[in-house]
């Protein structure tokens, strides 16, 4: 297997290029195209999304990549995949709210190997590789160490996105079973966001009722390397497949949350 710290630095230096210029795009945004009747995508996700595939197809021109618009390129060594979301939150990114970010993330073999997250308007860059921990800016990062539900912060994936109908109650399920359980129940528009939240112990749990292996192949390894819990919704290993329901803790709430969901 390849150097971790090439990977990680390429990534890197992607991630925050890629920032740079949805922080400029932003600015100008122009139209904001709806791909679905409540989904949108602007000039920075696909801007975005071309400067990181270019850099990743100069520096590993072997590997594959899923991307959340243009699909899955194709490499000659499938057992690598980086896995981007150019901006997600784009509903807060197009409106100014300052919760969004770049997700990039390496999976070898259908496993989490490198993640690099970064939050722009929050001026923190996120980073991990498998058996090497989470940091922040640099720093080293852990999951809090709550263990008293009725102290404990979770949040919650969006409403209106995916099979909305089906979404909608789900996310009304679990807002009232969490409400019931823990301190304060939160939405934040962005996995990305949520994902590190959990993983620097700002929150404690999230959960997401629709995800896609762009949402969440980042944050999953953040969390765990951070000394948290990623998980399917059940408590069994994530499968990094589409429209499954995922939970991120800090490991000591996980199974009051998957009793709670239940």
């Amino acid at each position: 297997m390849s150097d971790l710290n090439e990977f990680l630095s390429v990534a890197k230096e992607l991630a925050l290029k890629a920032g740079d210029l949805c922080l400029e795009l932003q600015n100008n945004l122009g139209d904001v195209r709806y791909k679905t009747v409540k989904d949108v995508v602007t000039i920075a996700d696909v801007s975005s999304e071309k400067l990181i595939v270019e850099g990743l197809r100069a520096a590993f021109p072997t590997h594959s990549i899923r991307t959340e618009e243009a699909g899955v390129i194709e490499g000659s060594d499938p057992r690598y995949r980086w896995i981007i979301d150019p901006v997600d939150g784009t509903v807060n990114f197009s409106r100014g709210i300052p919760l969004w970010g770049i997700s990039i993330a390496l999976h070898f073999e259908g496993k989490p190997l490198v993640a690099v997250v970064n939050l722009p308007k929050l001026g923190e860059l996120y980073t991990a590789a498998k058996g090497m921990g989470a940091f922040m800016n640099g720093k080293q990062i852990h999951v809090s160490r709550e263990s008293n539900p009725t102290h404990a912060i979770v949040s919650n994936g969006d409403f209106n996105v995916g099979d909305a109908a089906k979404i909608n109650a789900q996310n009304s399920h679990n807002f009232a079973r969490e409400a019931e359980t823990f301190e304060r129940v939160k939405c934040l528009g962005s996995a990305v966001i949520e994902g590190c939240f959990t993983a620097c112990g700002r929150i404690d749990c999230f959960v997401m009722t629709m995800s896609y292996p762009w949402d969440i192949a980042a944050i999953a390894l953040l969390v765990e390397e951070a000394g948290g819990k990623s998980t399917h919704i059940d408590g069994s290993p994530m499968q990094f497949v589409d429209a499954e329901q995922v939970i991120f803790t800090n490991g000591l709430l996980h199974e009051t949350l998957v009793k709670t969901l239940a």
